[in-house]
């Protein structure tokens, strides 16, 4: 690498990281001061662990905000760097000595090489494991909270619904377990009083389980099957808590692992699969739109002709709001029979003009 290189990629690099910093920040300060009384709602935690709370719940979502910002805070970075050169005619005195502006750009698109990478590398490896904590809601980061849980389906088909739900200690009150048979028909009840997950065995423990088997043949009379009840201790649904506390949150399929996106699909009978199959696919699709909104931005400043900063700031938010704007509009059409067109619709759009806009920079 050139001098110039190394000087345009070491100062997108810093404005990379103080731009995600204050980012990150921001983030943090407002929803702190939007969500401050859920956190102290609880009058017997002492300050000390209100602070631990507090601090355990926004540490976990440090890798979510990373992968919600990484992309814009790149784009904008980019811009800066080269606004700051448009602005001292650096750009100027390079083009007269005959170097090319596209080729400005490249220190500036290998860097985004790496940075994307380390997207990925977030998104597949470190918010999975910590998806659960992600999960939380602001008001029970102890996981103390016994709201019930309802429908959740787990790897082998059964349904599971319970009255309470104490994701800290593993413990489900008042559950029942709906299991399939071999062709997938509904056909086994689990009833307990009380289960707590084994978290070596991988098991849930009942007390006092009762698995009644629905015998739906035909008979002469009576309105139901024959029902025979079970003794059960033990039970082997799938789901641990942490993997409830996930189920529960609004956005869980956006948290998983691309890994765990194929396991899920390719298991079939999920209650949830049309989900799973946008979210692959809005996935898949992240890492190029992170190149295509920093290909967006940048042309405009990549020019030898005077020109205000402002102004070229200003149609490169105008741009990249409209792909921002479709962007938005195309993953919220996302639906499992369209998900893979529609995920890719604003590649397909704006990925020419991205093109389209580098190569006729004037040089």
């Amino acid at each position: 690498m050139s001098i110039i290189d190394r000087f345009i990629a070491r100062t997108f690099l810093a404005s990379y990281m103080i731009l995600l910093g204050v980012g990150i920040g921001l983030y943090i300060v407002a929803d702190l001061l939007v969500n401050l009384d859920e956190f102290i709602e609880d009058a017997d935690l002492p300050p000390g662990a209100v602070l631990g709370t507090i601090a355990d719940y926004y540490g976990s979502n440090i890798p979510l905000y990373f992968s919600q910002l990484a992309g814009p805070v790149m784009a904008l970075a980019a811009a800066f760097t080269l606004a700051m050169m448009l602005r001292n005619n650096e750009l100027t005195a390079l083009a007269a000595a005959g170097v090319p502006l596209q080729r400005t750009a490249v220190p500036i698109l290998l860097c985004s090489v790496v940075l994307v990478g380390l997207w990925v590398v977030n998104q597949e490896f470190v918010i999975p494991p910590l998806a659960h904590k992600i999960a939380r809601s602001h008001d029970d980061v102890l996981g103390t909270s016994t709201d019930g849980v309802y429908c959740a389906w787990d790897a082998n088909n059964a349904i599971l619904t319970a009255r309470r739900f104490n994701a800290r200690d593993g413990v489900l009150e008042k559950l029942f377990i709906i299991e399939p048979n071999e062709s997938g028909t509904p056909s086994y009840l689990v009833k307990a009083d009380l289960a707590t997950y084994d978290y070596e065995r991988r098991i849930w423990r009942l007390d006092v389980g009762r698995r009644i088997v629905m015998d739906n043949r035909p008979q002469t009379s009576g309105l139901g099957g024959r029902i025979e009840p079970q003794e059960v201790i033990e039970h082997g649904f799938t789901l641990s808590p942490d993997d409830l506390v996930l189920r529960q949150g609004s956005q869980w399929a956006s948290l998983l692992s691309l890994r765990q996106m194929n396991g899920l699909i390719h298991g079939g009978g999920f209650a949830n699969l049309p989900t799973i199959v946008m979210s692959r696919h809005v996935r898949l699709t992240r890492p190029l739109l992170q190149w295509i909104l920093l290909a967006l931005a940048i042309p405009f400043f990549l020019t030898r002709e005077p020109i205000s900063v402002v102004a070229a700031g200003g149609r490169a938010l105008l741009l990249c709001g409209l792909f921002f704007g479709a962007t938005f509009l195309a993953h919220g059409m996302i639906r499992e029979s369209s998900a893979a067109l529609v995920a890719w619709m604003p590649i397909l759009g704006f990925g020419p003009v991205a093109v389209l806009q580098l190569a006729n920079a004037k040089t």
